[in-house]
């Protein structure tokens, strides 16, 4: 938090002195189902801002900031606060973001609380990343990462390469008290004649550290040589619990990530592909018809009725686990034995939130109930008139629980959305409109509406 705020309080003394575009961006939004929930499309992927529970929502939402001013190498920064506040059945108050980032020559340092970037016309169910989603409210955290893409020296005119290097700290309510979370990733991108790019790259993620609620775990190991163990996937030594000396050090997880792009005339074509792994086992691809599979179409234009759309296909089903193997213990993806809390912070999934339900007992994540999966999504998003943008989501998911306590029979549920925006310079403010969908065949069917007024100010 020393960083963060010095950090900050260093963006906003270069605020005060330069010419830079200031935004304030506010909106007010109702929400209301039919069940004690929210149905899924309405609290998903919107960075934890929608708490699941209750039948109706008053949220406030303010953020103020300064973006990038380039991508290029002169020195640059960025900072932002966002704050929400909920009213209904359970009232609640939450700083959502609260960042500031410096830049130079293509590298870039921020700290605090902060989004990460959408791709996908924000399509995905999942953001194209199993582990990586929009979902759960964003932890405190200090990264130092590239700005996009940078040439690797000699071979610019068609090797580039990204990369990410982050320690976070999950200060919720879990089982886990303190932990950490560790994460980096490496890409390669390849571009090719007749325009076509092609990507290559892992997120690895460690939950690390803390003190467990169980006596007989008590404080984790937390020093430098310990630390060694977890960012480079090692098994633990004497002082780790057992689990951590027969398998690897912390809650280890991750992604595979490959991406094939072409440019056309009309627009972008993307094939993507996220392989999740959480051990060896999935490192190695021994869990390889596990995947998230997707196919994303953008437009060049803008106006079009249909400006992109989107196919995903999810499974999650085999675990490892396969006949005539010598392990037969599944991979039970986003859980573990002694991070109790599984993949999840402030009771919301970080990954794909497919995942679900988080379980919660006497008020604490649990882990999720079902991690294997099988799931088709479609997206599609354009303009029906200048100023009327529109949205439509359509999600079945087929959930068989987890592997030691599998659902009987299976659930399905189908998700709908539909989102309709205006924005025309003659109103003072935005409007939105979004209704809601599932049918669960077990908890039977919800509805839900969300109507929003918003209003967004730039000035110097």
């Amino acid at each position: 938090m020393k960083y963060c705020l010095s950090i900050l309080l260093l963006a906003l003394v270069l605020s005060a002195t330069s010419q830079r575009t200031f935004r304030i961006e506010l909106s007010n939004s109702t929400l209301a189902a039919a069940d004690s929930v929210m149905p899924f499309w309405l609290q998903a992927n919107r960075h934890g801002k929608v708490q699941p529970a209750g039948s109706w929502l008053n949220l406030s939402d303010l953020y103020l900031g300064q973006s990038w001013r380039t991508s290029g190498t002169a020195p640059d920064y960025t900072w932002g606060a966002n704050g929400v506040a909920g009213f209904g059945e359970r009232s609640y108050f939450q700083l959502n973001q609260a960042f500031a980032g410096v830049s130079y020559r293509g590298w870039a340092l921020t700290a605090g609380l902060f989004h990460d970037s959408t791709y996908y016309s924000g399509l995905s169910t999942t953001n194209g990343n199993l582990a990586r989603s929009r979902n759960a409210r964003p932890h405190p955290r200090l990264r130092f990462a590239t700005r996009g893409y940078k040439p690797v020296p000699f071979l610019d005119s068609w090797l580039s390469f990204r990369a990410e290097y982050e320690e976070g700290l999950l200060n919720d309510e879990r089982y886990v008290e303190g932990a950490h979370l560790h994460h980096k990733s490496f890409y390669l991108r390849v571009s090719l004649p007749r325009q076509w790019e092609l990507e290559g790259g892992l997120e690895h993620f460690v939950m690390w550290g803390g003190t467990s609620r169980n006596e007989n775990i008590g404080r984790l190991p937390a020093g430098p040589k310990a630390y060694l163990h977890y960012v480079l996937g090692k098994s633990g030594s004497d002082e780790f619990p057992l689990t951590d000396r027969l398998n690897v050090a912390g809650n280890q997880l991750g992604t595979y990530q490959f991406r094939a792009s072409k440019m056309f005339a009309a627009g972008k074509a993307t094939f993507y592909l996220s392989h999740p792994f959480e051990d060896l086992s999935g490192m190695n691809w021994r869990n390889w018809p596990d995947n998230l599979l997707g196919l994303h179409f953008r437009f060049n234009d803008n106006s079009r009725l249909i400006t992109g759309v989107l196919y995903e296909f999810t499974n999650t089903r085999q675990q490892s686990i396969r006949g005539g193997w010598d392990r037969q213990e599944p991979d039970s993806y986003y859980n573990h034995g002694v991070y109790r809390s599984g993949y999840t912070y402030d009771g919301q999934m970080m990954g794909s939130p497919l995942f679900f339900p988080v379980v919660i007992t006497d008020g604490i994540a649990r882990g999720i109930r079902s991690n294997q999966l099988v799931a088709h999504h479609v997206g599609v998003r354009g303009m029906l008139s200048d100023h009327l943008a529109w949205k439509g989501m359509l999600t079945r998911v087929q959930h068989e629980g987890a592997y030691f306590s599998p659902y009987s029979p299976v659930q399905r549920q189908l998700s709908a959305l539909l989102e309709i925006n205006y924005a025309n310079p003659r109103l003072p403010v935005g409007l939105g409109l979004s209704a809601a969908a599932d049918n669960n065949s077990a908890t039977g069917r919800n509805l839900g509406v969300m109507f929003s007024v918003s209003k967004t100010v730039m000035f110097r």
